[in-house]
């Protein structure tokens, strides 16, 4: 909950606690661990008990803000649910595009089943955009919502929400994440725009398939939002313009969404078997993504909403709590470049990046916080995490094509170099495989570009440490010697706390405690403080006790510096 106001400080962020039964929650907060089986048992208790018995068309209610619009949406509405639906889960047979999109039904069993599915997925969009729209009429003190329900972005990635939750109630293995994207042409980052917002109105939504959401979207802000082809890069196009030629020369913008024409003859339906598609000119002119011509239009709208919970913790030690400011949704699904619906002379672009960025802050500062205790180096969490901001702010091309993990791992090692801690990569990628998150390719496979002999680009991947030091030291150095305290050297050891005392006359530091410290002599110095080294003595002056041990002696020593 602390997370989930988007007011809190990034020090609030880095020591919130990750258990919810802490202290500082009072330590009366139970968590019940559920069981595969009893999770499975609750999620279909749901679909069973709550979505099943709606109706299988838009409510009265919903039909009303149909209605509404400039052009009664209805039948619209209807058939666009039953073309992206049969492509996620096809009842017929597919021809050439057969396996390609959505489950593959050949026989009379699966045929019922994708059946079932698609009823309830339509129910639970039916639901969940209802909700939606007396939302947003309650916001906007308006019934005619046009700009948001002619949008077919926004039906499509709540269509594909609702069919998602519904293969996770099931367990469907054979159509895992991210096969809806593939079905109803959408990308990561598409999706990643309704998420929150379909929690926010869906309230009966069990705990376990708030958990399958948020690690969609932990999944969509780390990675898969970064890939070739997202459409987070048209919309960086117009919110970052000095990042276009970079984009356009790595060929990264995604290409425009399919038409439902498009997907109904890739799925290679028959007319009779479907509704007629909403005409073509509506679609351009809803979608409001620019030019429809165009093969990699400015195709991608801003997020309008803070996420509200992403944590690390496990599952069942994470919640939503929705409790960011609202904006309007049509805001959210609106082309790049229309200005920003609720004041201001920013591009709605502008305002989705920085909201998608300031996503990915939260991430990423939960992990840090998780990997410095890991490594025992807490005190380091703020530095690596502002190295980040400053990575995500001023180089966002590091992020191009790669894991946000990388960038993690790469800046809490630029740290420790600079701070001389004696840590290596090896220690900080062997406690990374211990958080939950972890994946080996991104230690192991890092994206680089290259230029070949041709003056062609190529690229190759390679590993954390080559990455590190051939392409985010370089990038990355300005940020890093910022750290350094002035008038020191990188590379060379801190000045001695002790400097004004005689080589030979041991300190001692503590008024209780027999712990001495003495300066290094000039000939250990000499030897052990180069540029290089990362060495610190402590001499100890006498025993802690009488006929004591050497391990109970470093023991005690221990303890006392402890």
């Amino acid at each position: 909950e602390t997370l989930a106001s988007p007011t809190k400080t990034i020090k609030n962020m880095l020591t919130v606690p990750s258990s919810p039964s802490s202290p500082v929650n009072g330590g009366s907060v139970k968590v019940v661990q559920m069981t595969p089986v009893t999770s499975a048992m609750t999620t279909a208790k749901w679909l069973r008990g709550v979505i099943s018995s709606l109706p299988e068309k838009p409510s009265s209610k919903l039909e009303k803000f149909l209605s509404s619009c400039d052009t009664d949406l209805t039948s619209d509405v209807t058939k666009r649910v039953s073309i992206i639906l049969e492509a996620i889960f096809p009842t017929k047979p597919s021809g050439h595009w057969g396996g390609s999109m959505g489950l593959n039904c050949t026989n009379a069993f699966d045929i019922p089943w994708a059946e079932a599915r698609k009823m309830e997925a339509s129910k639970l969009y039916y639901r969940v955009l209802e909700a939606i729209c007396r939302a947003e009429s309650l916001n906007t003190n308006v019934n005619n919502l046009t700009p948001l329900l002619s949008n077919e972005r926004f039906h499509r990635c709540l269509i594909a929400c609702s069919a998602e939750l519904v293969l996770a109630t099931h367990k469907t293995v054979i159509m895992m994440f991210p096969a809806v994207l593939e079905s109803t042409g959408l990308t990561a980052f598409d999706l990643s725009k309704i998420i929150e917002n379909f929690v926010r109105h869906e309230e009966s939504l069990p705990r376990e398939l708030k958990r399958h959401l948020n690690s969609l979207e932990e999944q969509l802000l780390e990675s898969m939002a970064w890939e070739k082809g997202s459409s987070l890069y048209n919309s960086l196009v117009v919110a970052r313009p000095s990042l276009a030629s970079e984009i356009n020369r790595l060929g990264l913008l995604a290409e425009s969404m399919p038409s439902l024409d498009d997907i109904v003859a890739r799925q290679n339906f028959h007319a009779e078997d479907l509704p007629a598609t909403p005409s073509k000119k509506r679609a351009a002119d809803s979608d409001e993504n620019g030019d429809s011509r165009s093969p990699k239009r400015l195709c991608i709208e801003p997020r309008s909403t803070l996420v509200d919970q992403i944590s690390q913790t496990p599952p069942a030690k994470q919640s939503y709590t929705l409790k960011a400011k609202w904006r309007p949704l049509q805001s959210t699904f609106a082309s790049p470049t229309v200005s920003n619906l609720v004041g201001g002379n920013e591009k709605c672009a502008e305002v989705g990046v920085h909201i998608f960025f300031s996503k990915i802050l939260k991430l990423a500062a939960i992990r840090i916080r998780n990997l410095c205790e890991r490594l025992r180096h807490v005190e380091q969490t703020e530095h690596v995490y502002n190295i980040f901001k400053q990575i995500l702010d001023q180089q966002t091309t590091l992020f191009f094509n790669r894991h946000i993990d990388q960038l993690i791992l790469c800046s809490l090692y630029g740290v420790a170099k600079v701070s001389q801690l004696t840590l290596t990569f090896k220690e900080i990628v062997n406690n990374y495989k211990r958080e939950q998150q972890c994946i080996p390719e991104v230690f192991r496979s890092v994206f680089v570009v290259n230029t070949n002999h041709n003056g062609g680009l190529g690229s190759r991947h390679v590993d954390i440490i080559v990455f590190y030091n051939e392409v985010f030291v370089p990038a990355v150095k300005p940020f890093l010697v910022a750290l350094i305290p002035s008038g020191q050297i990188p590379g060379s050891p801190k000045s001695p706390p002790f400097s004004n005392l005689p080589d030979m006359s041991p300190k001692k530091v503590s008024s209780s405690h027999n712990v001495y410290i003495s300066p290094l002599r000039q000939t250990k110095k000499d030897a052990l403080l180069s540029p290089s080294s990362r060495s610190f003595y402590a001499c100890i002056g006498e025993s802690t006790h009488a006929y004591q041990s050497p391990s109970e002696d470093l023991a005690a020593i221990n303890n006392c510096l402890n």
